[in-house]
């Protein structure tokens, strides 16, 4: 069972809802965890499941949930991602809670960010969009993005994009091409700037190739420290006696 709680008592209706969760380049994310950063975005609430790794995440001395909402007044912008990647088998539960969320709560839309591999990458890095409905795209053309109209999305980003399609909600994914395996914040940036303009607000992305650096380090050492966790499990599992 995938849960959303919400610690502060705010109401989410007309908000946006951005979910940037790991995967290629880790561009969701960085972007994701950049945007609520330098919004001065506030922490309102955590998704929680025992299906998670075991862990917490640290962040000035401070053990967090691994899986955070933070949420702009202001902007009506409620951003949501992970410090580790979301195992394939809650998926499609994550996914159901996020739009059990949205409904619960009336927001206006959701946007994905994501990365997308290149073989070639211009340094005008190009920015794809996929739609849940037709009329989105004339909202998206103003942003000078490029529509794919053929292949596969994967993880949250596109089983939440599926299904609102299904449903008839308004989402939509950004996703901005690298041909790094790594993470890249140069794609984050561009990724972010299409995000602003969409938004009608101003994220300066100046730095973050300097500050994504720190993001790097902390989502790398979560990762490492999950399959460092689950080898430690496993080798338990297999050494300790048995009793009964």
């Amino acid at each position: 069972m995938v849960k959303t709680i919400l610690k502060k008592k705010i109401s989410l209706k007309g908000y946006t809802l951005i979910e940037g969760f790991p995967g290629i380049g880790l561009i969701g994310t960085i972007a994701a965890s950049f945007l609520a950063e330098k919004l001065n975005m506030e922490l309102v609430g955590y998704i929680y499941s025992e299906k998670f790794p075991p862990m917490a995440s640290i962040h000035d001395g401070v053990p967090y949930y691994p899986v955070r909402l933070y949420a702009d007044k202001k902007n009506k912008i409620i951003v949501v991602f992970s410090d580790f990647v979301i195992p394939a088998d809650i998926v499609y539960e994550m996914s159901n809670e996020l739009i059990t969320l949205f409904k619960k709560e009336k927001m206006k839309e959701i946007i994905s960010l994501a990365g997308m591999t290149s073989t070639f990458v211009t340094e005008e890095r190009a920015v794809y969009a996929i739609v849940s409905k037709e009329e989105l795209k004339k909202k998206l053309e103003k942003l000078d993005v490029r529509f794919i109209q053929q292949g596969v999305t994967t993880g949250v980003s596109g089983v939440l994009l599926m299904k609102c399609a299904m449903e008839g909600l308004p989402a939509f994914s950004l996703l901005a091409e690298s041909s790094m395996a790594y993470p890249d914040p140069g794609s984050a940036a561009f990724l972010l700037n299409k995000l602003g303009e969409y938004l009608g607000i101003k994220v300066e992305t100046g730095l973050l190739e300097e500050e994504a650096k720190k993001i790097q380090e902390r989502i790398q050492k979560t990762i490492e420290q999950v399959r460092a966790g689950r080898m430690k499990y496993k080798q338990a599992e297999e050494h300790l006696p048995m009793y009964g």
